[in-house]
């Protein structure tokens, strides 16, 4: 087997840059899109109000739908994935032909054919947002799995993850300047629904290139030698969450996964609704948090190999549960309001720095720990169910979210005050409850098997 270069470990994380860039498409657009405020310019294309049971908008309905879908697709791919016999490898194949129509899907999902709400539109949303949920598992959970196969050290797997978080922070953060590009489209000429959807259009040519760098640069067989699990799907599944570190990591990740995103699915109308701001505003207090949290990633890089990884989720979690909670007086204090926001992006700088690398390397760990406790490389059906959990909690926000936000919205408006500060406290209950989560993983132990084994190889060697 060859040794992992940082050039290959770059060509890994490439596509994190075009997830980024999609991530940031419909986690912090697709409600203001679909669910337009007043400031936004935008014309309504899809039904509004909750209209499905009285409860869900056809936005988190059609969520909610796409997350049952996954259901089936993410273990279903990971099986197919692990018991793979191709001849370039078990993950490469996959990501190989899901990478097109991974980009162009999501892409799809902003371009609804008709001008004006219906039954057409709805629909349109709806199979879209599916398909990209189906070609996002074809691509994600392969490549997800071949990262801990690749990488066997644990320093060098928390190097990779924080290049992997690096690209995703700044594809995310090319995705967070889409205000700015829309605003000067507008003054170009263009309709604001357009401007939005030819900026989406440059990003998905992007993101379709950066998808396909590992397929043409990575052979798989020459860095993995893997055994093919034998048991059945059903079986895997129940090996997986069998395996009482993986519940606890999943439960963390999912909870602290929903908070984050009722912040990405609310933040323009945190800026322009509650602050009082202009949309273009979200792209300063974005980069200052970005900007802030890139800067943090080597001192958190060098903490989680000296002392592990679950102290600073921990905190991470606890400092974004307060950002949360302040979000609810952020149009009641004193002073300037781009002031207060650009602070509060300071403030949460440390936990997107967190949690943007350690919890995924963390399930890495969980991974290897069972890898070595069982010998069978299933790394694709951990993948698969830390995938859906990830996707669960994006959809429970999006389900959540515009039901939350229309709550003491004025006649003719679709976006209440009151409304968005039940959102952030939502969020922040569900960071308080991950730090509970997180507080059951036994880390010791986890890492103790895995540095045990690496010693036993090198002195077998």
């Amino acid at each position: 087997m060859k040794t992992v270069t940082n050039r290959t470990i770059a060509a890994y994380c490439l596509p994190q840059f075009a997830v980024g860039l999609f991530t940031a498409m419909l986690n912090n657009y697709l409600i203001y899109f679909y669910q337009p405020s007043r400031e936004s310019g935008l014309p309504t294309l899809i039904t509004q109000g909750t209209v499905i049971l009285g409860v869900l908008t056809v936005v988190g309905f059609v969520k909610a739908i796409g997350h049952v879908f996954d259901a089936v697709t993410d273990p279903l791919v990971a099986s197919l994935s692990d018991k793979s016999r191709s001849p370039d490898g078990r993950r490469i194949p996959f990501m190989k032909w899901a990478a097109v129509p991974f980009g162009l899907s999501a892409l799809l999902i902003f371009c609804v054919p008709q001008s004006a709400p219906g039954m057409v539109n709805n629909l349109w949303l709806a199979v879209f947002l599916w398909a990209y949920y189906l070609f996002y598992t074809l691509y994600m959970v392969p490549q997800e799995a071949l990262l801990p196969e690749m990488i066997p050290a644990e320093g060098q797997r928390v190097n990779a993850y924080t290049m992997r978080s690096f690209f995703f922070v700044t594809g995310s953060a090319v995705g967070y300047v889409t205000p700015l590009i829309v605003s000067g489209l507008k003054k170009a000429g263009l309709p604001p629904v357009w401007a939005w959807r030819c900026t989406f259009a440059l990003f998905t040519a992007v993101g379709i290139i950066l998808l396909l760098v590992p397929v043409f640069t990575i052979k798989e067989k020459d860095y993995v030698r893997s055994v093919q699990p034998t048991v059945s799907l059903k079986e895997s599944i129940r090996h997986a969450f069998a395996n009482r570190h993986f519940r606890a990591v999943t439960l963390g990740q999912l909870l602290e996964g929903t908070g984050m995103s009722f912040f990405q699915a609310c933040i323009m109308y945190y800026v322009t609704s509650l602050m009082g701001l202009p949309e273009e505003a979200s792209v300063a207090i974005l980069a200052v948090s970005i900007a802030g949290s890139l800067l943090l990633y080597p001192l958190i890089n060098r903490w989680a190999k000296r002392r592990g990884k679950r102290l600073p989720i921990l905190l991470g979690c606890a400092v974004f549960t307060l950002a949360e909670f302040a979000i609810c007086f952020s149009d009641a204090l004193p002073g300037s309001p781009m002031v207060m926001a650009l602070i509060f992006a300071v403030f949460v700088s440390f936990p997107f720095a967190v949690l943007n690398i350690l919890p995924h390397s963390m399930m890495a760990d969980v991974i290897q720990y069972d890898t070595i406790t069982t010998g069978v490389n299933q790394e694709g059906i951990f993948s698969a169910a830390k995938s859906f959990i990830t996707k669960l909690g994006t959809s429970l926000a999006i389900m959540i979210v515009p039901s939350l936000t229309v709550i003491g919205a004025a006649a003719g408006e679709n976006i209440g005050r009151l409304g968005l500060k039940l959102t952030a406290v939502a969020g922040g209950l569900f960071c308080l409850g991950a730090i509970i989560a997180f507080l059951r993983y036994n880390e010791r132990e986890v890492l103790g098997v895995i540095r045990a084994h690496r010693a036993g190889r090198k002195e077998g060697n």
